[in-house]
């Protein structure tokens, strides 16, 4: 998986230019957000119609990604992750192909469980709905919102690494079946998330 290898990679030679660490440990209370994207990568299949389902990759667009810990105890304070534009041909997407804009995909600001917790690693997990907002571009350039949908509970999957003074966060989701979806219009399924960043430690408040 891209998480063990990422772990292997910079605890050898601390491969991705992260944020330099500070001196906190990340088992005592601390904030965490993250900063430079280095790696991300979401992907999923789209169906709308009678047209068969395609598969779409996209990035992540300036994410926004901040939990703090207090004791025993993790909160997820924002995910916010900017997916972008959605572009199906009306070959794939008769009859007129379909463009979704402004995707943004989000988890619910609520307690997470800490997995594991060390000088230098820190992993979290919620288990909640994902939400994305969307919009769909109409013939004359407009754009109609599609509103809010949501996951079924999924596990969120939050980490955070130091390694040779550099600080990396990664973030995990995968949904399988049906995610997304608006009657009529679209489908998304067989969704997956991975994000790499670069993350700033502060002592939390």
């Amino acid at each position: 998986m891209k998480w063990l290898i990422f772990l292997g990679c910079v605890a050898a030679t601390g491969c991705a230019e992260g944020h330099t660490a500070t001196n906190d440990s990340l088992a005592r209370p601390v904030a965490v957000e993250t900063g430079a994207v280095m790696n991300a990568d979401v992907s999923f299949m789209i169906e709308g119609g009678f047209a068969s389902a395609t598969q779409v990759a996209m990035t992540i667009d300036k994410p926004t990604v901040k939990l703090h810990t207090s004791g025993d105890r993790a909160v997820i304070d924002e995910v916010a992750l900017p997916l972008g534009d959605v572009r199906i041909s009306a070959e794939a997407l008769p009859p007129k192909g379909l463009v979704l804009r402004n995707l943004v995909v989000k988890a619910p600001a609520t307690k997470a469980e800490i997995m594991h917790a060390q000088n230098d690693a820190l992993e979290l997990r919620v288990t909640e709905p994902l939400s994305l907002d969307w919009s769909m571009q109409l013939d004359d350039g407009s754009l109609y919102p599609l509103g809010t949908v949501h996951t079924a509970p999924i596990n969120l999957d939050i980490n955070v690494v130091r390694a040779n003074g550099q600080t990396m966060a990664t973030v995990q989701a995968a949904c399988l079946g049906t995610c997304w979806a608006v009657d009529g219009v679209a489908k998304l399924s067989n969704g997956s998330v991975y994000l790499e960043a670069d993350a700033e430690v502060t002592a939390a408040k």
